[in-house]
């Protein structure tokens, strides 16, 4: 039998610290809640152990990837704009500079902001192919990089086109000089190699029957201005128009421009393509050893009504190729990233790839990994590894 004291001699020693108070109750009922989610956590997780079989294995530790089929992703506008305005920005700048009139004055400066743009796009496509190996997911840095680097590519080709059929014939035009009521009868060629346009005299109009022509795959087409009609008093016919594919390959014939009848014409714009003058001379070197005449020093002009009104038209049709040059590219950027985004959105809107039955696989075998289980109805086939 206990002793009467000792419950008296606990309780005066203190018994009332031995019991649980109501925060360490509830402290232990917190512990053992969170080591029962553990060990049902852990419980659920799977194990991949050396019995479960390699298609299941494979299948499970499969990294999940929002860009296959089963997992849908969200869109992020900011960098849906980017994609197209970077591009696009990118194709403003090359074209510009390489349609007007930098190119010709600096075109060193352009040459580099150019190789600067190219470097910098090239390396773009470089880290996104980088960043590729190591997440094979298709992002949006992979594709601005290849539309960047395209935007440079086309914006470059669509500038230098411009640049070469309108902008540099019109700043060429505008550094050469206009004169004024010449005499092609009276006034030698050498003494007028830096004009531009050409205004002749009432008297001077094109010599017909002293026209002819030069073929390498195009026909380059000549013909002498003349005071009327008449052999120059230099003796030299040092003042040709001239054009392409515009006279006959058999006889004298000259039909080059729009207005090469009208009998108000009496002005030309210079002819400053070198390998077109240079077809021109071969022109009038056959046309000199077919009429007898002489020419020292020819200058080559297109026949025009109106060569001012003509020479700023080509600055307003380069403006005018530079404006749909930039719309154009703006509707292709946009429609680009369009397909990208439905691309993208489509792969979420597919059957999981990880919604997969493996007890009814063919090649899932039974625990004991000896004899494959029994083939359902209508489920997929793997083929045995």
């Amino acid at each position: 039998q206990a002793s009467p004291t000792v419950p008296r001699a606990l309780g005066a020693a203190g018994v009332i610290g031995f019991r649980p108070s109501a925060v360490n109750v509830d402290l232990s009922r917190r512990r053992q809640a969170c080591q029962r989610s553990h060990w049902r956590a852990t419980a659920m997780a799977p194990r991949f152990s050396d019995e479960i079989h390699p298609l299941l294995k494979a299948r499970l530790q499969e990294p999940k990837t929002v860009f296959v089929p089963g997992h849908r992703i969200r869109m992020n506008i900011i960098p849906m704009f980017l994609n197209v305005f970077l591009p696009w920005g990118v194709f403003i700048l090359c074209c510009g500079l390489t349609s007007f009139w930098l190119l010709y004055k600096e075109s060193k400066l352009v040459s580099a902001v150019l190789m600067l743009i190219f470097t910098l796009s090239f390396v773009g496509v470089a880290v996104a192919a980088v960043a590729r190996r190591e997440d094979p997911e298709p992002t949006w840095f992979s594709y601005v990089a290849l539309t960047v680097l395209l935007a440079a590519v086309l914006g470059t080709a669509c500038g230098l086109s411009n640049y070469t059929s309108f902008s540099r014939p019109y700043y060429a035009i505008q550094d050469l000089k206009v004169v004024h009521q010449l005499d092609a009868g009276r006034e030698l060629g050498q003494n007028l190699l830096d004009a531009g346009i050409i205004y002749f005299a009432a008297n001077n109009k094109l010599d017909f029957m002293k026209s002819w022509h030069f073929k390498q795959g195009t026909v380059y087409c000549v013909a002498p201005v003349t005071t009327n009609g008449t052999t120059p008093l230099t003796q030299s016919y040092d003042f040709w128009a001239v054009g392409q594919d515009c006279c006959s390959t058999s006889t004298s014939d000259f039909r080059c421009g729009p207005d090469w009848s009208s009998m108000k014409t009496r002005s030309g714009i210079r002819v400053l393509d070198a390998e077109a003058v240079t077809n021109y001379r071969l022109a009038v070197q056959q046309a000199e050893a077919l009429y007898g005449v002489v020419s020292a020093h020819p200058i080559f002009f297109t026949w025009s009504q109106n060569p001012l009104a003509e020479v700023n038209s080509w600055r307003a049709q380069a403006f005018t190729n530079y404006v749909f040059f930039v719309v154009a590219a703006f509707c292709v950027f946009l429609v680009g990233v369009m397909v990208a985004t439905c691309k993208y959105a489509w792969l979420g809107r597919a059957a999981s790839a990880y919604a997969t039955d493996f007890y009814s696989d063919p090649d899932y075998k039974t625990a004991h990994m000896g004899q494959p289980a029994l083939q359902a109805h209508g489920t997929r086939a793997y083929s045995p590894a």
